[in-house]
């Protein structure tokens, strides 16, 4: 069976008996039941709603939205997400360390060198850096075709009311051939031919409990 099956209601005991009910099927003990929260709270709180209804619970994994993603990401492509360029920790060091070089060379940075012109410790643009770091990774989830347009050097919808986001972008995505996960989700919501054993690895069914908002990204 294939498709989405949606439970509703305003109490989580309600939910939790439709689960339960899920999880009592016929399948391969082996296989883990995944089941996505967004927090731990809730899956402490599931856990011990499920081993009341069933009289146990094992074999389950509870991962967020992120990690369940990047888990079929590693699955499908070559994705390490320990090992990933685009991380925001590590994001933040590869800004401060491109900043320089497009200050001197691009207009669009002008307000940067402003504001940096009195950063003699590094403080100033290490925070900087991290903030567009941030910045970036809220792009990658809540605007991805955004910055794939970029690196085409495509109009976007939006336009470019801040030139310099392009130019820096263009320029990270040029000095590593990792795949961020904008390009990892175009190809796995696209036409991107799967092998035979990736397929395989693929859990048989999923359950999201308790998500009350997903963005886009996710959904599709």
């Amino acid at each position: 069976m294939t498709g989405l099956t949606l439970y509703t209601s305003n109490r989580l005991e309600v939910l939790a008996d439709e689960l339960a009910g899920v999880l009592r099927r016929p399948g391969d003990p082996l296989k883990p039941d995944i089941i996505i929260v967004q927090s731990r709270g809730m899956e402490r709180w599931l856990s011990m709603a499920l081993a009341q209804r069933n009289g146990i619970v094992a074999n389950c994994q509870f991962p967020f939205p992120n990690a369940f993603i990047e888990n079929i990401f590693g699955l499908l492509f070559d994705f390490d997400p320990h090992d990933n360029p685009y991380d925001p920790r590590v994001l933040t060091f590869r800004i401060t360390g491109a900043l320089p070089g497009l200050i001197k060379r691009h207009a669009a940075f002008d307000a940067f060198r402003t504001y940096l012109k009195d950063d003699a410790r590094g403080v100033k643009g290490y925070q900087l850096a991290s903030e567009i770091s941030d910045l970036l990774d809220q792009y990658l989830l809540f605007r991805p075709q955004m910055l794939l347009d970029w690196e085409k050097n495509a109009p976007t919808q939006t336009g470019d009311p801040f030139p310099w986001q392009r130019l820096l972008w263009k320029q990270l995505t040029q000095l590593t051939r990792k795949s961020h996960r904008a390009a990892l989700w175009q190809a796995l919501v696209g036409t991107h031919p799967f092998q035979a054993a990736s397929q395989a690895a693929l859990p048989e069914y999923v359950s999201l409990f308790g998500v009350s908002y997903l963005p886009p990204y996710y959904l599709q």
